[in-house]
């Protein structure tokens, strides 16, 4: 095809352009597009996906001369509609069309415009179309919709904004009429599946076969340089070999996107290579940075100030953002999917290979090799989707009653039903829905001869607004360390939910630490040693590993114990395409282990209280396994299961006897029945409860979870549709029962052989301890000294500030640092040792002049003055080592008395004790409060 398809006008502005030949997908989509035909483009980042759904369109607006708003542009993400606005301003003005955004930062002024001269062309958000389609006049405006137009549609299905925005299409088809449907997507598993979700007759356009990868694996190997670095950078030898790697990598070329998987990673990189070179022009990006600076950083990166940004999946999507000539992934991104997308953004243009490197080591290197094979051969894993979501159908069916104020049920089921993900929506579940609305008050319901009438009531409209957004709302809680008692990293909601009880163990900001209490949102932990039990807190964020790869790890590791000479490592290495370093790093793995566990065949092994399974079936497949032995094991034993996974391995420390483990394994029955039990009494399921019913109205979006009792709300719900929507949703992101099945199946006929290995006490094998202990070795800090425990922790009271009040004239008033403080400090007025203390910000001199003038106290200035006069006692006694004690948080003249009573031989034993105090209060006080 040429571009002869256009009409003269669009031809000369592509030659003034200086388009001059077609790309693949132009050749393949602007024909079907200018026939009109519903059409799902595949093809990678960088190859005119948005000139090839646009500029038909730009000719078909301009030659029929449609009535504004014809054209709807839909992004999923606010910084490629800015970034869209740029690209298609030069045509939209040469052909005399207007052309406008419409998302949350949109102003009123803007709004306004837009309603009164609407644009011809809207780029917008699937948020922002629930609201336009109940606007009144906006509703007039989008009934001239001849063209729809979904950008990144593959990121949209997957979730629950994807299942929204189908139904809001069928709405605006309801209003418009039947229009021209376009998806853009990135290389997919599922392109069919992908393509129903858009159009019932898409025509599927494949324009990415032709699209070629260059990835590399590659592990670096320390040199003595780098065993120097390691002690100065306080890192392992192998981590420093890998990120002197990246600074060669960054350094050789003009723009190098690091990709990581956890924001955690992200810091500690970009912290360790400024170390190296602290004029490295180098930042990170990742989802807990300000929007301002991740703008930044992307605008200097695309005027290359920077050299290199090390950055998360926020940097995934298509947003232009400069000359990116490599993309490196830091360890395994654990998904085939993701390094197509990572690394489709180097080479970003027509016929350009994209280059990318994977830096692996260690056990990471089966899995990265693995994913690497997969993403050259284009081997891509299937996607899911949200199948009748019922606080999704919730929304839709208020804002339906919003549109036509009186509507029948059979109207509103036939809407929804049209929409792929509600295509299996039985009438019962739909009914049951419109019920459960009706209870909560949203709407109305009249019998009539024709059926239900719905309508909504008061509470309609802003329970709609409200739940314009599917996107889960993200409270962060800080995490404060009882030592320094300041914030030492951050912990997302679903992490605390599950794993946020008094006595868990969780690594963040490099080190290993135990919770005391979670109090609002701080959660208040202490330092461990303790790496074995700890979890890791980027958990929640882990891109899960699919059980297709981790299986093919299994047979990886298979085809690698057999290697008998040289002609057998040929084929491995020509088949993975390994460097020398990675072969020998995983025959080396291979060699430490007596036996090894693979697809086919499972390891058990004992270790202390922990019995580790070695089985190669994914993050999913091992946390519905792992589920299903926890809740068994604590019915049986009566006491608490800790349970952990990662995709080659599931670890449960429990009371239980390996030989129990293994009987349980091998007869397991009723697994859904039994983890659907275990998960209602959950607090993954209490989080995600309430996430659902913000979704439904049956709390408010920012009611305060602190107060109000979430286990009395789940039981006012239970079997309702919020209550089963929640369940449904958790069977899909966070378990796989169906592989979960099968593996339990094959272990019971005998098709999964199960080697139990006999260690030797207190040892473990090879690939036991890489699971218990290493897999936090790339951001661990050594640990932390109790020495270096007590200096953190003398040096928080010393610099803390109290108020000293001179308890016998009343005079002396003044707030200090207790290392400020005389040893035996003394009332420059009177010359009293009675020195009282009080809290920064209690100023109790006017309690004590009263007192001193006989002066009647209310019951509340009386025990103030109690209080502080108790102090001032035992500061006469003990001098500063009671202001330092009562500077400790929660620690009143009663516990200080206690404390400084046990006269204590040295001052980190007094410390000990202080800290202990700390502890108590920070345990007791919620309950209190």
């Amino acid at each position: 095809m040429k571009f002869t398809i256009f009409s003269k006008k669009m031809q000369d502005l592509i030659k003034e352009k200086g388009f001059v030949e077609p790309t693949e997908a132009q050749k393949m989509g602007i024909p079907e597009i200018m026939k009109g035909s519903d059409v799902l483009i595949i093809a990678p980042t960088g190859i005119g996906k948005t000139e090839t759904s646009m500029l038909p369109l730009f000719d078909k607006a301009y030659q029929e001369k449609t009535q504004p708003i014809s054209v709807l542009y839909i992004t999923p993400m606010r910084s490629l509609n800015r970034d869209l606005l740029g690209r298609l301003h030069w045509w939209s003005k040469k052909l005399d069309l207007e052309i406008g955004v419409r998302h949350g930062d949109t102003t009123q002024n803007e709004r306004t415009a837009q309603r009164e001269m609407p644009p011809n062309i809207l780029i917008s958000t699937p948020e922002s179309l629930q609201a336009l389609l109940v606007g009144k006049k906006m509703r007039e405006h989008m009934k001239n919709i001849k063209y729809v137009v979904i950008d990144e549609i593959h990121e949209l299905v997957t979730s629950k904004r994807g299942v929204q925005l189908s139904i809001a299409l069928e709405r605006l088809q309801e209003l418009a009429g039947p229009f021209q449907r376009i998806g853009l997507s990135a290389t997919v598993g599922d392109p069919e599946l992908v393509a129903s979700f858009l159009s019932k007759n898409a025509k599927i356009i494949r324009a990415d076969a032709d699209k070629k990868y260059d990835i590399k694996l590659e592990d670096p190997k320390p040199g003595p340089k780098d065993i120097q670095l390691s002690d100065e950078l306080v890192i392992g030898p192998n981590t420093i070999a890998r990120l002197r790697r990246l600074y060669d990598l960054i350094q050789s070329h003009r723009g190098a996107l690091i990709f990581t998987n956890t924001r955690e990673t992200a810091e500690v990189i970009s912290s360790r290579l400024r170390k190296l070179d602290k004029d490295l022009k180098q930042e990170v990006h990742h989802g807990s940075l300000s929007k301002e600076r991740r703008i930044q950083n992307e605008q200097k990166f695309k005027s290359e100030e920077l050299k290199s940004i090390i950055a998360t999946s926020s940097l995934e999507l298509g947003i232009d953002i400069g000359s990116i000539d490599l993309v490196v992934q830091y360890l395994s991104p654990r998904q085939v999917a993701r390094i197509i997308q990572r690394v489709g953004r180097s080479g970003h243009g027509v016929g350009k290979v994209s280059k990318g490197i994977l830096i692996s080591g260690e056990e990471d290197l089966f899995e990265s090799a693995v994913i690497a094979r997969h993403a050259r051969e284009k081997i891509i894993e299937k996607i899911k989707i949200h199948d009748s979501a019922f606080d999704v159908l919730a929304t839709q069916i208020v804002g339906l009653c919003m549109e036509y104020q009186d509507i029948l049920d059979d109207k509103v089921y036939r809407i929804v039903k049209r929409a792929y993900p509600f295509r299996n929506l039985q009438r019962k579940d739909f009914t049951e829905v419109v019920r459960f609305l009706e209870a909560l008050r949203i709407l109305w319901i009249n019998e009539s001869q024709l059926g239900l009438r719905l309508s909504k009531r008061r509470k309609a409209w802003e329970y709609y607004f409200e739940n314009m957004s599917m996107i889960p709302d993200s409270r962060n809680y800080k995490v404060i360390s009882i030592v320094q008692g300041e914030p030492i990293g951050t912990l997302d909601a679903e992490f605390v939910s599950e794993h946020g009880k008094p006595g868990e163990k969780f690594v963040v900001s490099g080190r290993a630490w135990k919770i005391i209490q979670v109090d609002g949102q701080k959660v208040i932990v202490e330092p461990i040693d303790d790496i074995e039990s700890a979890i890791p807190a980027w958990e929640g964020e882990l891109i899960p590993v699919p059980f297709e790869i981790a299986q093919e790890v299994g047979k990886l590791r298979k085809e690698l114990s057999k290697i008998k000479d040289d002609s057998n490592k040929e084929n491995i290495t020509e088949k993975y395409q390994l460097d020398k370093n990675s072969l020998n790093e995983m025959m080396e793995i291979i060699s430490k282990q007596e036996f090894i566990p693979t697809n086919d065949t499972f390891m058990i092994e004992a270790y202390k209280d922990f019995v580790i399974i070695h089985s190669c079936c994914g993050s999913l497949t091992n946390d519905t396994i792992g589920k299903y032995l926890a809740a068994i094991l604590t019915a049986k034993t009566g006491s608490a299961v800790n349970m952990k996974i990662d995709p080659y391995r599931i670890m449960i420390q429990s009371t239980a006897r390996l030989d129990e483990v293994i009987k349980e394994l091998k007869n397991a029955e009723n697994i859904e029945d039994i983890i659907t039990l275990s998960l209602e009494r959950s607090s993954l399921f209490k989080h995600r409860f309430m996430q659902v019913a913000k979704r439904f109205g049956i709390v408010s979006r920012n009611t305060d979870f602190s107060r109000i009792s979430i286990g009395k709300i789940l039981s006012q719900y239970e079997n309702s549709p919020a209550f089963n929507e929640t369940m449904r949703e958790i069977f899909l992101d966070k378990l796989d029962i169906e592989n979960a099945k099968a593996i339990l199946g094959k272990i019971k006929k005998g098709e999964i052989k199960l080697k139990i290995i006999e260690n030797k006490e207190n040892s473990i094998s090879h690939l036991g301890e890489l699971g218990l202990v290493h897999q936090f070795s790339e951001v661990m800090k050594p640990r932390m000294p109790e020495q270096e425990i007590f200096k953190a922790f003398k040096k928080r009271l010393l610099a803390t500030r109290v108020r000293l009040v001179c308890a016998h004239c009343a005079d002396y008033n003044l707030v200090r640092e207790v290392q400020e403080i005389d040893e035996q400090p003394e009332c420059p007025k009177c010359g009293s040792r009675l020195i009282g203390v009080a809290r920064r910000n209690q100023d109790l001199t006017a309690i004590f002049k009263k007192r001193i003038k006989k002066k009647e106290l209310t019951p509340e200035e009386l025990k103030e003055f109690e209080t502080v006069r108790r102090s001032a006692d035992l500061v006469m006694v003990y001098g500063k080592k009671c202001i330092m004690v009562l500077a400790g948080r929660g620690i009143g003249p009663e516990t200080a008395a206690r404390i400084l009573a046990r006269l204590h031989p040295t001052q980190e034993k007094l410390l000990r004790d202080v800290l202990e105090a700390e502890k108590t209060f920070a345990r007791t006080s919620i309950y209190w409060k």
